[in-house]
């Protein structure tokens, strides 16, 4: 199943140029720090901790290896890179109870995913995922053709 990893850019002047090159090319230009089980087709939000906004968006292209210098431990390449509406991280935490500023990067909970896309304003994103929704009546996730075993 894909997977929705935030990713973080500090204040770092260095930090936001390499960010914004990203962005400008379509592709990191370097490899960016990541949690060790991101795949291929996972998708990845930057969110500044500096300005506490859900900043940019990209697809994770291979898996991220082990590095031993600089930021890690595993980093990895993200393709489709694009800016994004810049979404405040307290809206995002009323709308799905998702604080993606605690670490400096993790992944949303399975059941958070639709939410967390929503509030950012991403929500198309959900059928390109092919993620797991939950029933609004009875709460317990429907399998991926959208009709509750429980409720029909």
């Amino acid at each position: 199943m894909v997977k929705v990893h935030v990713l973080q850019v500090d204040q770092k002047p260095e930090n936001i140029a390499e960010l914004t090159e990203g962005v400008a090319a379509g592709r990191t230009v370097d490899d960016w720090q990541m949690p060790k089980g991101s795949k291929p087709g996972d998708l990845v939000i930057w969110y500044a901790a500096g300005r506490k906004q859900y900043i940019a968006r990209g697809w994770v292209d291979a898996i991220p290896t082990m590095v031993k210098e600089g930021p890690g431990p595993y980093r990895g390449p993200v393709v489709g890179m694009e800016w994004i509406e810049p979404v405040d991280r307290r809206k995002v935490i009323r709308d799905c109870s998702f604080d993606g500023g605690i670490e400096s990067y993790q992944t949303v909970d399975d059941g958070l995913v639709v939410d967390f896309l929503k509030s950012l304003g991403l929500s198309h994103l959900t059928a390109r995922l092919r993620l797991a929704q939950l029933c609004p009546t009875c709460h317990q996730v429907m399998p991926l053709t959208g009709i509750c075993d429980n409720c029909g």
